[in-house]
């Protein structure tokens, strides 16, 4: 006994020696950025922040710096490894330990798995300020580094004795930069707390928090590969920002409803730790801690939510905000005459700015009847950005540390809740989710299962025939057993949602969704998925990598032929227009070496030079060619790449980043405008095809107004490229009208449509994000490619019907909805009103012609099964009248 503790009397006297040391060797904070961290207008900026974390790690046994890639902009992104010197020299057999216990097939009983829970360490992962305007997280990162590899108090050294602390300092350092530095060069300018002129994420803005199952974006990958293939780790907090009049911080537990693909350990765990957290700033003082409110268990979109299928403890935070990093004023609340609560404490606006971005004081805080989710109210006062960096860093070590404290625990219910989804994958219902190899989109097929493999789904491949349920499946087919570790992701991502219809008391209607209520992905990827529920036999290879399956060329000739199916066609379509071959779709079925080709298969003609370059596009994208010697005969059309135009206004707009991400993914050439180019004219020589986002009509119209606005970006088409758009249209000109934006083509082009949504109210129809069943008219050249019946995605959208009788089919629809049973996933409020309404319509003006798309047919580039919507519409802009 006296031994041990003189061992461990030495051993806190070295690790007291080497804080010292460390702490006269490391520069603080305030020493390297030249201000306190959180300081009154003033922001480090991310390539200062990473010199920092660089001259840290560099002094420091307590840190291992890693930079996992770099950003879409080609900025660094940054992961700290934090633990104590020994735990990071051994740190390969920490990750082997957590590994196992992630997957407890490889554990040989629970007496085993208590062993490695005492053994193991508990790894925690921070991401920080996913929003860019949402700074205070990031800033906050700086000093928890400082204080982790200096301090050497108690509590730090059991953090570093038992946690292996994983640290995103930031999730989006491309925006970190736009926002510092739009920050920096308006303060003290009439154009100060301006909006950003553009998106603070090269391409999807606020958005990149709803990649977090896609997987689209270079961020977003790496976050998923540290996740779910390098480091699992048991807790994982996403750090935020939210309004400013409400409530101070957002923690955990979240809202009902509860999904049930979620282990309930993982529940009870996130509000446990979330209540930790609280309890920590009630220790510290702090006020305005609210939880169980707005944010829901429910939805798989979100970063820090989607651990919870991956039995990690998911956990948010919310802070309020400032403007920017300048303080706010809110006038005080009188706790002896409380006003009406209102529902929940977020308060104004999102991310950094109130809304409105003006300097006088918020009106005071509404919410301040104190309970049991908000048991100390904010009452109002000033609020600044130290403030968020003190609320980040108290929420951040209050969970290290009680983390730490509840090590063991915590890995053997990580353990105990990857055992109980395996079993539940042996015992059936489902047993496996087989998605069949040859379908309609072979190359998407494999895009949805690459999308599942980073998320951490096994996926196995038949080596031979075989049969489940009496239905008989082929070599090479997809199987994706349900008894593993992540069952409840994979099974949650390619299941049905049905959300669930809870009341807040027994006769009121149901609440409705916080957000998107339905994502099954092979209904949005136009992928078939078959669910069996009871075990079968096969001869399965669990797969490392899946790759497209190439494409190939069969016959002889110097022309070639091959279906619409595929979204990849369409980039073949590119590559060959491009390559300066000429490119024509058939207009009508026809039969081709023993194979019936839909309406609008396409055609290839180059001569002999042709077939090395065919030869590539077929093998890299994953499409079948059929070679002949002439060109097949019957109606058909020549397409020409088409000059198009992308609408990109001031302030950013999430949607137009996303088309234009698609855009470049298809590799469709593409021109930004601005609304001054618009107003000069001249569209009509410049473009085939202009494409407006999802936008309103006024937005497009005004654009920015506000006063604060630097005047190079105030202000939209106006009346000058209103005009300007309708003479493009008229000259022969297409314009495509994605979302909203097609009640522009209603107010000031004369679309014979109406929304028959507008003026309804939300209790009569509502549907903020679900899968939806459409019928196409697929004879038609914007619709070639897609079964006669489609999955489309809705998303709080228009619904189009004819200002005037048109018979039972409007003229110039292209896609309908039924009139029922038009829920496939998600929560839909009032199908009624979309009964036999339009999704997508075609109008002729003049010589050119306007689509309406307002179907998010390409919503977060996710809904690859109706990608072809936009990009037929787009090659058609410049193809030859059938």
């Amino acid at each position: 006994m006296i031994d041990k503790r003189r061992w461990l009397i030495s051993g806190f006297v070295f690790f007291l020696l080497a804080a010292v040391l460390a702490a006269q060797t490391i520069p603080s904070p305030e020493a390297f950025f030249g201000h306190r961290i959180g300081a009154e207008k003033k922001l480090a900026r991310w390539d200062r922040i990473v010199d920092y974390m660089r001259a840290v790690a560099g002094r420091s046994d307590r840190i291992l710096l890693q930079e996992p890639g770099k950003t879409t902009n080609g900025n660094p992104f940054l992961l700290a490894v934090i633990s104590s010197p020994e735990n990071l020299r051994s740190i390969e057999r920490y990750k082997r330990i957590n590994r196992r216990i992630f997957d407890p097939r490889t554990v040989a009983s629970d007496e085993e798995a208590s062993g490695l829970a005492r053994e193991g360490k508990v790894f925690v992962l921070v991401t920080c300020s996913m929003h860019a305007t949402e700074v205070g997280a990031t800033q906050m990162s700086i000093e928890a580094v400082y204080r982790l590899a200096t301090d050497a108090s108690p509590e730090t050294r059991k953090i570093l004795d038992n946690v292996v602390f994983l640290l995103v300092p930031c999730l989006n350092p491309d925006g970190e930069i736009m926002v510092t530095d739009w920050y920096d060069k308006t303060l003290g300018t009439p154009y100060e707390d301006s909006p950003l002129p553009w998106l603070y994420h090269p391409y999807v803005g606020h958005d990149n928090n709803r990649d977090a199952y896609m997987f689209t974006q270079i961020e977003t990958r790496l976050i998923g590969r540290i996740l779910y293939q390098d480091w699992l780790p048991e807790v994982w907090l996403d750090e935020h920002q939210m309004g400013s009049s409400g409530a101070r911080i957002f923690v955990m537990p979240a809202n009902d409803p509860i999904n049930p693909n979620v282990e309930p350990l993982i529940y009870r765990y996130a509000g446990l730790l979330g209540f930790a957290q609280a309890a920590a700033l009630e220790r510290a003082g702090k006020t305005g801690i609210i939880n169980a409110d707005t944010y829901t268990y429910w939805w798989e979109g979100a970063m820090g939510w989607a651990g919870w299928w991956h039995n990690m403890i998911g956990m948010l935070t919310e802070v309020a905000s400032v403007r920017t990093a300048t303080s706010v004023e809110q006038d005080k609340a009188d706790p002896s005459s409380p006003p009406p609560t209102t529902a929940g404490g977020r308060g104004a606006g999102r991310g950094g700015t109130p809304a409105g971005g003006e300097n006088r004081p918020l009106a005071a805080p509404r919410d301040i009847q104190a309970r049991a989710q908000y048991v100390r109210p904010w009452l109002g006062g000033r609020w600044t950005l130290r403030d968020i960096v003190e609320y980040d860093g108290i929420a951040t070590f209050g969970l290290l540390g009680t983390a730490a404290d509840l090590r063991g625990q915590i890995l053997e219910s990580v353990y105990a809740a990857g055992k109980n989804q395996i079993e539940q994958g042996r015992k059936g219902d489902p047993f496996a989710v087989v998605v069949p190899r040859d379908q309609r989109d072979r190359p998407t097929v494999a895009r949805m299962l690459q999308v599942l493999a980073l998320g951490g789904v096994e996926i196995h491949q038949a080596k031979t025939d075989f049969r489940a349920e009496g239905k008989g499946y082929k070599a090479g087919d997809y199987v994706i057993l349900m008894a593993q570790p992540f069952r409840g992701y994979a099974k949650d991502m390619l299941e049905t949602q049905e959300y669930p219809k809870i009341a807040a008391a027994p006769g009121q209607p149901p609440r409705p969704p916080y957000d998107a209520a339905g994502w099954s992905l092979g209904m949005q990827m136009g992928v078939e998925t078959v669910f069996v529920k009871v075990p079968f036999e096969a001869e399965l290879a669990k797969l490392d990598r899946i790759d497209v399956p190439e494409g190939r060329i069969s016959g002889e000739g110097p022309v070639y032929l091959f279906g619409h199916e595929t979204n990849a066609s369409l980039t073949a379509v590119n590559r060959l227009l491009k390559a300066g071959a000429e490119v024509r779709w058939m207009t009508e079925k026809i039969e081709i070496a023993g194979r019936t080709y839909a309406p609008g298969a396409i055609v290839a003609i180059g001569g002999r030079e042709l077939r090395a370059t065919m030869a590539g596009i077929v093998k890299s994208l994953g499409i079948d060619a059929v070679a002949l010697p002439s060109p097949p005969e019957g109606p058909q059309m020549r397409v020409r790449s088409p000059r198009t135009a992308l609408y990109q206004p001031w302030g950013g707009n999430i949607d137009e980043g996303w088309t234009r991400w698609l855009l470049e993914q298809w590799e469709f050439p593409y021109r930004t405008v601005h609304p001054e180019d618009l107003r000069k004219g001249g569209a009509a020589g410049d473009f085939d095809v202009l494409i407006f986002p999802d936008m309103s009509a006024n937005q497009i119209l005004a654009g920015q107004t506000a006063a604060n606005v630097p005047a190079e970006y105030k202000g939209g088409i106006e009346d000058s490229g209103l005009k300007a758009l309708q003479d493009f249209a008229a000259k022969g000109g297409t314009i495509i009208f994605l979302g909203r934006s097609s009640q522009l083509a209603i107010d000031k082009f004369g679309a014979p449509f109406r929304d028959a949504l507008q003026g309804v109210s939300r209790e009569s129809f509502f549907c903020p994000g679900s899968v939806v069943r459409v019928l196409v008219d697929n004879t038609r050249p914007l619709a070639f490619g897609l079964p006669a019946e489609a999955d489309g995605y809705f998303v709080n959208s228009m619904a189009l019907e004819p200002a005037s009788a048109f018979g039972a089919r409007p003229s110039g629809a292209v896609v309908l909805y039924p009139k029922d049973n038009i829920l496939r996933s998600g929560w839909l409020q009032g199908e009624s009103y979309l009964a036999n309404k339009v999704g997508m319509a075609e109008v002729k003006v003049d010589k050119g012609r306007l689509v309406l798309i307002p179907l998010r047919v390409q919503n977060r580039a996710q809904t690859h099964g109706t990608f072809k919507l936009l990009f037929n519409a787009i090659l058609t802009s410049a193809a030859d009248t059938p």
